[in-house]
């Protein structure tokens, strides 16, 4: 039997997808879940898909992992570029690329090159190259592959010791943002690996002439042997032509090459970790596009177990090749599987299976799965609702509540409702709206008499049952509907989501979309259905449509689906609404800004010579040695370290300054962990987690203002590239980022830093979900803040404050009650799916072994190290010294997470324990706490001992209740 010669697996994914999570109590049956696997624009993975290295045949091999790629170098690497640089073609993101930047278009005589070095010599089975976005003209069209074991290679493209691998001529991208896949048919293992480009697509593709000189490319990916010798099919989102029973975008693409002739069989797991019931009437759908006669020996299969998870099973569909079925090459078509005999087990596996009893030699199989679907929804876009579109009557049959219309029962009273499937829509006086929204029903669009605000809208409701059981191993629904032009959703008369309907006040009344006057095609919203909003037996779900204006000429409502969610649910509007009591700052002692106030010591430093200059520009040509002040000299060291722009700090640095940094920050996970973080944020799986990550810590549900700012605006120190000058204008600091990016920021303050309390505000609270990380997380975000020094926007005074503001933030919100439970639900939500992805990833079983194996961002001990400096950039002390510990009020909630065991009264004691002395520039003195003292990745790893009395043993010292060592 021949196994499929695997080219390359991508990592893939999207959104959340829809699957039943839990199970019954007992041995109940399970009530029937749903699980699809939906493709969204803008994303490399279809939903809930798992990463590289997940995928495994149908004999158990499991596939060896995507190369690891550590560093690439090329002659138009494009260095300067923040995402269209060289190393943007191992990052597997299509939405980032390689611009070889004055290149010109390739030939033989004058080849363009990227050269790999991979972390150890590895064998390659394959790779695949990714087409960018702009103009097929910049393609590459020809180029060889070779590799090397010499250190000379990689610094020489021509160096003698390199052996050619492969060689391809002639190739096309079909679309923006396709991978092309090819074999090597080579066992040697080699650490360097070049790409050799020597022509483009250029003339023979179809674009302007400006492109015809121009290269570019999104990914090149390769691929290493797996260990037992076979591998399975590689997969990847791509768009493929509508056509029938799918449009083609954004589909799943299978393709591989057969070895020998005989039977070949392999097999890719497109989603494990599943746990979704079926009930009665479930089934599977899929459509399927092959490319040729070959390409179409291609099925769905399902592993399922008991209502227990016990005693799994391969369910095995019938091939869409088989003789008599064989889709016409290139032609979609739909095949639904009944699974009517499944019912009662789980589906916890999802596998894509090719199977040709008798396959050719060098077959290329290549083709498109699409709209996968499990089990059975609640309701869908078929689904029979009870509406109103008549003129001139409200829903609520004048109820002073406007929503009575949406409660369980029967609807009010004298009500003209009707009955009817979706979707619904009108267009003028007919139903036309597009191909992508097609109409069912008619609606009555009436605008005659129309005056004031009052006019015309539509409303509609429907009913669905579900049973205990079923509700709680649930865990909530998720739902989407499509609309025009604004909607609001309500179940079981609660408001669920809306959008664009904030001004909406009575049930006849147009709302103008806000941002637009509400033309253009119809809109998509999702919403969540939480657990506590669902009751055994019947849920009304209600949905009204309001138009944008009096005169609006069309309308539209479709539900697309209602099914049970898989994973964790988005926060709803409601939690992220409320306001906590950490949304409000404490006054400040002084009756000002709580802010201006926390950081008032800053005038100590600013009134200290040796340590801050005075706040003026320094005149032209003043060199370092002329410099007093340590504050200067310490971004001058910074700033001037790297030797030119290509310097891999320099683009470190800019990308942080460009980003979130609960993105940017993902290495602090780790090599391995933090990949799979950052495909999970990606993907769209952590919604809570990036909720609160992303703007609600930071922030109040009605503004999204910067808690810092009062303080910038009062303190008004001179950034240090105005202060003192550019290197190429006879100053002393070195310009790494765009003179733009400087002039924007030359008339705002310096101190705090902004960039600074957003990487310490999400690093912080990164840090407490995952505390066994705590030390290289923490590592992380100082850097994210000497960043700031590097690119020469900041001073250490300014990173030292941005601190402060980012830890007393992130207190603020572990000491809310309230906001705690959010940071709970998303540590619940983080750890999961992390835990989720080590598995799919084969990384390791649990989350502890996943980073027990994993490659950290630093070892603990230098990642304190690196923490503890940049406290106080070993500045001397200005202020008292030796005074005794002092902890702010509060800050022992940051350590909850990490020592889960201790009171709080023990808690501060490890803070006091493990912080700086006093007296370091911002230090508190005469303060009942010091935020500058504290040292969080110390306190974080404490070794700590509790003793009969109470009193601790920190780190192997004994301290009274105050921190005090005793001896």
């Amino acid at each position: 039997m021949a196994v499929l010669a695997a080219l390359v697996l991508v990592p893939l994914g999207g959104q959340p997808v829809a699957a039943a999570s839990g199970g019954p109590p007992d041995d109940s049956p399970p009530a029937g879940g749903y699980w699809s696997a939906s493709y969204e624009p803008g994303t490399s993975r279809p939903a809930g898909f798992p990463a590289a290295g997940a995928a495994r045949n149908l004999r158990g091999e499991t596939a060896g992992p995507t190369a690891r790629v550590v560093k690439a170098r090329s002659d138009h690497a494009n260095a300067t570029s923040v995402d269209e640089n060289a190393d943007s073609l191992f990052d597997q993101d299509s939405a980032t690329k390689w611009y070889a930047s004055g290149s010109g278009r390739p030939t033989d005589a004058r080849p363009v090159h990227v050269i790999y070095e991979l972390r150890s010599p590895q064998a390659l089975s394959g790779y695949s190259l990714t087409s960018a976005n702009d103009a097929p003209p910049r393609d590459p069209a020809a180029w060889t592959v070779l590799g090397s074991n010499s250190a000379a290679a990689a610094e020489n493209a021509d160096d003698s010791s390199w052996s050619a691998l492969g060689e391809e001529k002639d190739q096309r991208f079909a679309a923006r943002g396709q991978s092309n896949f090819y074999p090597l048919a080579t066992t040697r293992a080699y650490r360097y690996y070049q790409l050799r480009l020597t022509d483009t697509c250029a003339d023979r593709c179809e674009g302007a002439t400006g492109d015809r000189t121009k290269l570019q490319l999104a990914d090149w990916t390769p691929r290493g042997l797996p260990d037992a010798g076979t591998s399975p099919l590689g997969v990847a989102v791509e768009n493929a032509d509508a056509g029938g029973a799918a449009d083609g975008s954004y589909a799943l693409r299978y393709a591989g090459q057969v070895p020998k002739s005989g039977p070949a069989r392999s097999s890719v797991v497109l989603r494990s970790g599943l746990d979704v019931p079926l009930g009665d009437g479930a089934t599977l759908s899929y459509a399927v596009r092959p490319r040729d006669a070959a390409s179409a020996h291609v099925s769905v299969d399902l592993v399922h177990t008991d209502a227990k998870g016990r005693h799994p099973r391969v369910h095995t569909t019938r091939p869409a090749g088989k003789r008599e079925e064989a889709a016409a090459p290139g032609g979609w078509r739909t095949v639904s599987v009944g699974l009517g005999a499944l019912a009662g087990r789980r589906i916890t596996e999802v596998r894509l299976r090719y199977d040709d009893p008798a396959a050719k030699a060098g077959s290329r199989i290549s083709g498109w799965i699409d709209d996968i679907k499990l089990g059975k929804p609640l309701l869908d876009a078929s689904t029979t609702w009870t509406y109103l579109d008549a003129p001139g009557v409200d829903p609520a049959a004048g109820d002073a509540d406007r929503t009575a219309w949406t409660r369980p029962g029967s609807p009010p009273q004298g009500v003209p409702w009707k009955t009817a499937a979706g979707p619904f829509g009108v267009k003028n006086q007919g139903t036309d709206l597009g191909p992508d929204f097609p109409v069912r029903t008619r609606l009555n669009l009436h605008k005659d008499g129309s005056t004031g605000d009052t006019v015309e809208a539509y409303f509609f409701r429907t009913d669905f049952t579900m049973d205990r059981a079923t509700i709680d191993a649930s865990g909530g629904l998720v739902g989407t509907v499509v609309h025009d032009d604004t909607v609001t959703v309500y179940l079981n008369g609660r408001r669920l989501a809306g959008r664009n309907d904030g001004a909406i006040t009575k049930n006849l009344q147009y709302q103008t979309p806000e941002g637009t006057s509400g033309q253009g095609d119809p809109l998509r919203t999702a919403f969540v259905v939480p657990a506590s909003a669902l009751r055994a037996g019947t849920n009304t779900l209600a949905v009204e449509v309001h138009q944008c204006d009096r005169t609006s000429s069309d309308a539209y409502f479709r539900l697309e689906s209602l099914v049970p969610a898989q994973g964790s649910l988005p926060f709803t509007d409601e939690q992220l609404g409320t306001v906590h009591d950490s949304d409000r700052l404490p006054a400040a002692p002084d009756g000002g800004d709580y802010f201006t106030w926390l950081l008032r010591s800053f005038t100590e430093a600013r009134d200290t010579p040796s340590l801050m200059g005075e706040n003026q520009a320094l005149p032209a040509g003043t060199r370092y040695d002329e410099l007093t002040a340590l504050n200067d000299r310490t971004v001058v060291d910074i700033n001037n370290a790297p030797a030119d722009a290509t310097d891999p700090e320099v683009h470190e640095a800019l990308i942080d300054g460009r980003s979130s940094p609960y993105r940017t920050m993902s290495d602090g996970l780790g090599a391995r962990l933090g990949t799979l973080y950052a495909q999970a944020l990606k993907n769209g799986e952590l919604p809570r987690t990036e909720a609160l990550l992303s703007g609600r810590v930071e922030h109040t549900p009605g503004s999204s203002a910067d808690w810092y700012q009062t303080a910038k605006n009062t303190y008004q120190y001179k950034r240090p590239f105005v202060r003192m000058g550019f290197t190429d204008e006879d100053g002393l600091i070195k310009p790494w980022d765009s003179r733009g990016g400087y002039d924007g920021l030359a008339k705002d303050g310096s101190f705090p830093s902004g960039h600074t309390s957003h990487g310490y505000a999400q690093g912080i609270v990164l840090a407490t979900l995952l505390p066994e990380l705590a030390p290289q997380i923490l590592a992380r975000a100082s850097e994210y803040g000497e960043h700031r020094i590097l690119l020469a926007f900041h001073y250490p005074t300014d990173i030292m404050g941005g601190r402060i503001v980012g830890e007393r933030t992130a207190q603020g919100r572990w000491s809310d009650p309230g906001f705690r439970t959010l940071l709970e639900q998303a540590q619940g939500e983080l750890r999961a799916v992390l835990a989720q992805k080590c598995r799919e990833s084969g990384a390791g079983d649990t989350l502890a072994r996943c980073i027990a194996h994993d490659r950290p961002y630093l070892p603990t001990d230098e990642a304190l190290d690196v923490y503890t400096h940049r406290l106080t950039y070993g500045f001397p002390r200005i202020g008292t010294k030796d005074l005794p510990p002092a902890v702010p009020a509060g800050a022992e909630d940051l350590l909850r997470t990490a020592l889960p065991k201790l009171s709080a009264a023990q808690r501060r004691t490890v803070l006091a324990a493990t912080q700086l002395p006093s007296g370091y520039a911002l230090d508190e003195d005469g303060a009942p706490g010091s935020w500058q003292r504290l040292n969080l990745a110390a306190a974080m790893t404490a070794k700590v001992a509790v003793h009969r009395d109470g009193t601790l043993t920190v780190n192997g010292v004994h301290v009274d209740r105050k921190g005090t060592p005793t001896h």
